[in-house]
């Protein structure tokens, strides 16, 4: 993959691009933002450019040459990859590193190091680490990534030079998940609203959300403050048979009540909504329910969520959460809005 097709990150491939062109690469580089944004992938694309034996133009890979296509498979003798052994990166694959890190680049190029989720150095890995960053090898960059820059040693940063990656928009979320997938504009949008700025987080939610059952739910959700306690009882128990589905319910039921806040806040501002393809939907039940109702209902729907993880009764506490909300929805609101 070459820059140009690393979207949305303009600003961060430009800084590093520009200092390898110009000579001026550091020996150690935080790439820092969000997860699921681009940055291993940028350092993997450095990693080719710094190495590749066709480069078309400066600071860019052929993506053909030997080289390049040894990147790819991960299987080029001076591209280092050091991912978390289980929750951390252990000094054990520091100190291995440090040991090829001794001889010069065994490809006649420049060796090139990776450490995703570097927050997770532990204790005896960072401190092992940062003598390799106070004495850095000759022809030697390295790059860790992170989405909790604040977790990395002091020292270690004071020893890196930062760049920034920002959480993707919308659009390029979308055209992402467009040439990865078979989802729709109206689908990818969807996903693409509910990820945060993280295109690894979409793809995770394209596998786990499905776009129709959603509309299901929500259904539900505009029926139960005309349901009765006994149709409530019944509809409990059927959602506590859904397991892991369940908290994505709860989740569906938030980010549509967050829409309808939203209208009663911005009624123009359409596009912030998540669940955009239900726009009439939305601003009928924004005009039944008063600002304060709302908020009630998105602190009672975390309530649940946090409840739900705890392993209590799946059951009563849907009872509890679902009678409550009809309860408080049926009250007379500012404007005497009662259903």
């Amino acid at each position: 993959m070459s820059f140009s097709q690393i979207l949305g990150q303009n600003s961060a491939i430009r800084i590093l691009r520009q200092a390898l062109i110009h000579g001026r690469l550091a020996h150690a580089y935080v790439l820092a933002g969000p997860e699921g944004v681009g940055k291993t992938l940028t350092a993997l694309t450095l990693a080719k450019a710094v190495n590749c034996l066709a480069p078309p133009e400066p600071g860019e890979a052929c993506e053909r040459c030997v080289s390049c296509l040894k990147i790819d498979s991960r299987n080029h003798a001076d591209v280092v990859r050091i991912d978390p052994d289980g929750d951390f990166i252990k000094i054990d694959q520091v100190r291995e590193l440090q040991r090829q890190l001794r001889f010069r680049p065994l490809e006649g190029g420049r060796r090139v190091c990776i450490l995703t989720s570097a927050d997770r150095l532990n204790e005896a890995a960072a401190n092992a680490l940062l003598k390799t960053l106070e004495e850095p090898p000759a022809e030697t960059h390295l790059f860790l990534v992170t989405a909790r820059r604040h977790r990395l040693l002091p020292t270690i940063l004071s020893r890196c030079q930062g760049v920034k990656f920002k959480p993707l928009s919308r659009s390029h979320l979308v055209q992402i998940l467009r040439s990865v997938s078979s989802l729709s504009e109206e689908q990818a949008l969807f996903y693409a609203s509910l990820s945060g700025g993280s295109a690894g987080q979409a793809l995770l939610l394209v596998g786990r959300l499905d776009f129709q059952k959603r509309v299901s739910w929500l259904e539900t959700f505009g029926a139960l403050f005309q349901k009765s306690p006994a149709e409530i009882f019944e509809i409990c128990g059927q959602m506590a048979k859904e397991d892991e589905g369940l908290a994505d319910l709860l989740e569906i039921w938030k980010f549509w009540v967050r829409d309808l806040l939203v209208c009663k806040a911005a009624p123009a501002e359409e596009d912030r909504f998540i669940n955009h393809d239900r726009v009439g939907e939305i601003r009928d039940q924004a005009r039944i329910f008063s600002f304060e109702q709302l908020q009630d209902f998105y602190r009672r729907l975390a309530e649940g969520q946090r409840w739900l993880s705890l392993k209590v009764n799946r059951q009563a506490a849907l009872e509890t959460l679902m009678l409550e909300m009809r309860k408080r929805g049926n009250e007379a609101g500012p404007a005497g809005n009662k259903l």
